[in-house]
């Protein structure tokens, strides 16, 4: 098996991606990479977010608090117990204008 890149490298590979896109030229030949990306990101970011949600569940099923894994993770605990719930993140909306 290859080596597998670290969380920082994984995440450099995907924004110099995007980035690259940027440096292309022709505008139809941007435009028509950006699409195929944002085609494929809903399922993508479904993939990720599944990933995620696995492991958090493992994490649980390995008896790690909820405390931990926030604190290993960076967010909340109670984003921690969203995720193993498969609750995604609520963004508020905008107020309507006058």
């Amino acid at each position: 098996m290859a080596d597998q890149p670290d969380s920082e490298q994984e995440v450099r590979i995907v924004t110099d991606v995007v980035d690259s896109l940027e440096e292309l030229e022709d505008p139809a030949e941007r435009a028509k990479r950006a699409g195929r990306l944002l085609a494929e990101w809903p399922t993508q970011g479904s993939r990720l977010r599944e990933i995620r949600q696995e492991a958090v569940v493992a994490m649980r099923a390995q008896n790690v608090s909820y405390r931990q894994i926030a604190k290993t993770l960076g967010i909340s605990l109670a984003r921690v117990q969203q995720i193993e719930a498969g609750e995604r993140g609520k963004k508020a909306k905008p107020e309507p204008e006058g």
